[in-house]
């Protein structure tokens, strides 16, 4: 296969390589006329541009790389078409890369795309990163970094997250409003960020209500539904059932379901539920579940917009923390007493 040049264009047009490059780059300098000659005739020969070659002068390979938990997560996938689509409005092109929640993998990820010499990083950190120092060595490299849905404790990088603790306070007061004193917490890992602020809310909103918090409604296990499916069972099991449970996601909230329906309990009738989610997913539960509302597509674009502006050198957002508020949408999974 012949790679066509734009020293070919120029060859058939009879005109020099430069005035190509500046017609492909649309540079004022060039008429209006010769661009539309040049795009034709790249267009006629099939030309595609050197980016190896563009990048060695510019320095810049407008690429970014995304590392983020779970594809199978609807939210995480959401959140990544919300950064492609944002991305290629500014000419960058996106390789999202997933840690499978395994620290290992997301710095054997993080690895190959800064040996791809992408210009920034995008990163939702696994449940088991504790550890910050292969983040501390990207800072040495000068490549941007911007955290987003979940952050390290401990780190100054910029990041975009969800104000959790309100939007779990602010939940759990609507439904104590309603009559409700009974709420049980299935929780994430408190090491992981959302974890903790949620379970934090939880507590908050419980003690600041006068109601007394039960550890043994409080079960911590994870993000996923086999999560829920358990906890519920463990809980089940104690004879000692909530009114409501408030899980940390919809992930848990859908073993929740599955759990439920296996011990012959109805939602809301017998049990009801409410966790961090978004209306998408929501709405396709049976009944649909009540939810603080999380719009991946929102933290998303919020990422990647504060990436760019750091990769184009400005400082000003070098420790910029963006936190989006949440609303809770009622929806059918609790019964409104009130």
């Amino acid at each position: 296969m012949i790679h066509i040049t734009q020293s070919e264009i120029a060859k058939r047009l009879n005109v020099t390589r430069i005035t190509v490059s500046k017609a492909l780059r649309n540079h004022p300098d060039i008429s209006k006329e010769m661009k539309e000659k040049v795009l034709k005739m790249a267009e006629d020969l099939n030309y595609t541009p050197n980016l190896i070659a563009k990048n060695l002068i510019t320095k810049k390979t407008n690429t970014i790389g995304v590392v983020i938990p779970d594809l199978e997560n609807s939210f995480f996938a959401y959140a990544a078409d919300s950064v492609i689509d944002f991305a290629a409005e500014k000419n960058y092109n996106v390789f999202v890369t997933v840690s499978r929640e395994n620290h290992q993998n997301e710095i054997k990820n993080l690895k190959n795309l800064i040996g791809m010499r992408v210009d920034g990083l995008l990163v939702c950190v696994s449940q088991q990163t504790y550890d910050i120092s292969f983040f501390e060595y990207i800072k040495k490299l000068k490549i941007p970094l911007v955290f987003f849905d979940r952050q390290l404790d401990g780190s100054d990088f910029p990041s975009v997250i969800f104000d959790d603790k309100n939007g779990a306070v602010s939940t759990i007061n609507q439904i104590i409003s309603e009559g409700y004193s009974k709420i049980a917490h299935f929780a994430g890992y408190s090491n992981v960020s959302i974890g903790k602020e949620r379970k934090d809310g939880y507590i908050t909103a419980l003690v600041n209500n006068g109601i007394d918090v039960n550890p043994d409604w409080i079960i911590e296990g994870g993000f996923e539904i086999k999560d829920g499916f358990n906890a519920f069972k463990k809980l089940y099991k104690t004879n000692n059932l909530p009114e409501i449970i408030f899980t940390v996601n919809d992930r848990v909230a859908l073993g929740v379901y599955k759990a439920a329906s296996e011990c012959g309990l109805r939602i809301p009738d017998d049990i009801g539920v409410v966790g961090f989610g978004f209306k998408e997913t929501a709405e396709s539960f049976s009944p649909s579940l009540s939810i603080i509302n999380q719009d991946p597509r929102n933290i998303g674009n919020a990422a990647i917009e504060l990436l760019i502006n750091l990769i184009n050198e400005d400082e000003s957002n070098s420790n910029t923390k963006i936190v989006i508020n949440e609303e809770f949408l009622w929806n059918d999974s609790i019964k409104r007493k009130l």
